[in-house]
């Protein structure tokens, strides 16, 4: 099977510009990028792409023109409130399978919602119970493998733990580097996958590179494991200065968030407050990896510790 070349790689945000980068260096793709505002909004744009198009969502003709003659499509997605993750993801499967498309790559690149890595009593953890903040990548998950049964096209999703670039530069690691302060839940104590964006990119053009391993299937990658606490040990070794440090239980939050989203309040307070549990609460340590499948060696694995270092000498 020859490995895939034309490639539309809808999404250019804190996740998708940086891997867009790392995959477009090496030259062996041509990428069309989508993007849903005008263009000239977006400042400067890697070089090296084959086209970029402002596109609407809701336009299934003028999608299905844009994806026409393509090999495969890959999207990077905020499923933030408002996002409209599931009805952007359901219009671009629509549209790959008219235009005739054969491969998809929908936005996953965090932590483990489809459960594969087991179940917990308390009904979260590696097992997701579906709800406001989940359901959307659940609608997506289940349209995909609904057409993937009935052979319309073919997918593969990555989980890569927690990103540290993104997460330590959105501020969801709880690092605050403008007032040296930091807010750890549950005191930093508890494991996490961690990949970089390095990794994360060598698994996409493995995905590429050989179209077979796009088999319906969802892949787990990681660097390594991490502790907030040791993540912010490193960064106030960095910093050469004390820092403050206070900590909230991930349980607390985490109930709260659901109490309001039963209420009918659902913001970007109750989307972050019920994550804290499946991404720091200790529940969603890998259990197997795909490294090696996607072509990730032990030679290959980033130092998650200097890592954390060059961010932080970055944002110091």
């Amino acid at each position: 099977m020859n490995p895939i070349r034309n490639i539309v790689w809808s999404g250019s945000g804190k996740t998708g510009l940086p891997i867009l980068e790392k995959v477009l260096v090496t030259g062996q793709f041509n990428i069309k990028l989508l993007v849903r505002n005008p263009v000239s909004t977006y400042g400067v744009l890697p070089s090296g792409l084959s086209s970029i198009h402002q596109v609407d969502y809701a336009d299934h003709a003028n999608l299905v023109k844009h994806l026409r003659g393509e090999d495969a499509v890959i999207v990077f997605c905020s499923f933030a409130p408002g996002s409209s993750f599931d009805m952007k993801h359901i219009a671009l499967v629509n549209a790959a399978i008219e235009a005739g498309v054969k491969y998809f790559i929908p936005s996953e690149w965090a932590l483990d919602t489809a459960g594969i890595m087991g179940s917990t009593s308390a009904r979260y953890g590696p097992t997701l119970p579906t709800n406001m903040v989940l359901a959307p990548k659940r609608v997506s998950h289940n349209y995909l493998l609904c057409r993937a049964a009935e052979g319309k096209i073919r997918f593969a999703a990555i989980y890569a733990g927690v990103l540290v670039e993104s997460c330590m530069k959105t501020g969801m690691l709880g690092l605050d580097f403008n007032t040296r302060s930091a807010n750890l839940p549950d005191n930093g104590v508890n494991p996490f996958p961690a990949s970089s964006y390095t990794t994360l990119a060598r698994a996409i053009k493995s995905l590429f590179g050989d179209p077979k391993k796009i088999s319906n299937r969802f892949y787990h990658i990681s660097d390594g494991v991490l502790t907030l606490k040791y993540v912010f040990q490193i960064v106030q070794a960095e910093s050469k200065v004390p820092w403050k440090r206070v900590s909230y239980s991930t349980d607390v939050v985490r109930e709260a968030a659901m109490e309001n989203m039963q209420k009918g309040v659902y913001t970007a307070k109750e989307f972050v407050h019920s994550l804290m549990t499946p991404f720091f609460g200790g529940l969603q340590v890998f259990t197997k990896l795909d490294n090696e499948v996607l072509g990730i060696g032990e030679e290959n694995i980033v130092d998650l510790r200097e890592e954390v270092v060059k961010l932080a000498r970055e944002m110091l």
